[in-house]
């Protein structure tokens, strides 16, 4: 036992903790991995805690509630914030960061790889061919449109969107852009479920537009599109989507993530025209090594009486 003062890694899933502890060598607070949600509270309450790092464990009011006196800053391995209860923490002193500029140009690739697996139908033929011996190039029901002529929709024109958009703009029509932070700037959102082909989610989750996409917002949407989210499974109602991939009202969807991942709506998994992958991403190794890096420094700079790069924006 050490009387370091202790930064509580939550669940991390996380092997190598190699960067995390070469950061904290020279300091007098050492890294402590909780690997259980359960175990939370006897680490939590300890005087000696200073930081928590949680990537999906949420951190209720009822949790902010119980945490050492002695904590005084949260911080979200990842861009988005949903999971801390921000307003708790600041009524108890805590500091909340998180890391916003961090993978971008890999979940904007993601979502480029996403968008033209969707547009050319890999899954589909992918099973037609190993599940049903099929070797042919028509899929009944469908007829694929060459790329150029349709139009694309980009909801949240932050870093990863403008990203994507950038990326995307050589091979579409046009691109049509809408920004619930900045309307101003963009088309309305009816105007994307009117006139756009393929519709790529790119905004944070927010208590207003959990389930944006609904069975009511896709009635709206006028050209059976495929859609991509990379951003957060709760902007997405999957029953909705469910239901509207087997009436063909939403022609495939290409989601990295889901609103209870890990767990996969059974439904889901059978249709056709669906293309998963695990919330990965953000993932490449320099990407992995940029969050977990810039999580520990902001930590340090709370601690040194310094201001952290990466507060939650709506934090005084």
């Amino acid at each position: 036992m050490t009387n370091k003062q202790q930064i509580l890694f939550l669940k991390t899933g996380i092997s190598d903790l190699s960067i995390e502890k070469n950061l904290l060598a020279t300091t007098p607070y050492e890294l402590v991995v909780v690997h259980d949600d359960a175990d939370l509270f006897p680490y939590a309450t300890n005087p000696l805690v200073i930081a928590i790092i949680t990537t999906d464990t949420p951190i209720t009011a009822d949790v902010v509630q119980q945490i050492s006196p002695s904590c005084r800053v949260i911080t979200r391995l990842g861009v988005g914030f949903d999971t801390i209860d921000v307003q708790a923490c600041i009524q108890r002193h805590i500091r909340v960061c998180y890391v916003p500029d961090y993978g971008t140009n890999e979940v904007a690739d993601h979502a480029v790889a996403l968008l033209f697996a969707a547009h050319r139908r890999l899954s589909v033929y992918h099973r037609r061919i190993v599940e049903q011996n099929i070797w042919h190039h028509e899929i009944p029901g469908d007829s694929l449109h060459t790329l150029s002529t349709l139009n694309l929709g980009v909801i949240g024109m932050g870093r990863i969107g403008s990203c994507f958009a950038t990326k995307m703009r050589p091979f579409v029509k046009e691109i049509l852009s809408y920004d619930p932070i900045v309307p101003s700037t963009c088309i309305s959102i009816d105007e994307i479920y009117e006139q756009c082909d393929i519709i790529s989610l790119h905004i944070p989750l927010t208590s207003t537009n959990y389930h944006m996409i609904s069975s009511e917002s896709i009635r709206r949407m006028k050209r059976k599109p495929i859609l991509i989210n990379v951003s957060r499974g709760g902007l997405v109602d999957t029953q909705a989507l469910v239901e509207a991939l087997k009436n063909g009202q939403i022609s495939y969807a290409a989601l990295d993530v889901l609103e209870d991942e890990p767990h996969i709506n059974p439904e889901l998994i059978k249709l056709d025209r669906i293309q998963l992958t695990p919330h990965s991403a953000w993932y490449t190794r320099e990407s992995e090594s940029a969050l977990r890096t810039k999580a520990i420094q902001d930590i340090l700079r709370i601690m040194n009486g310094e201001q952290p790069m990466y507060p939650v924006p709506y934090q005084q």
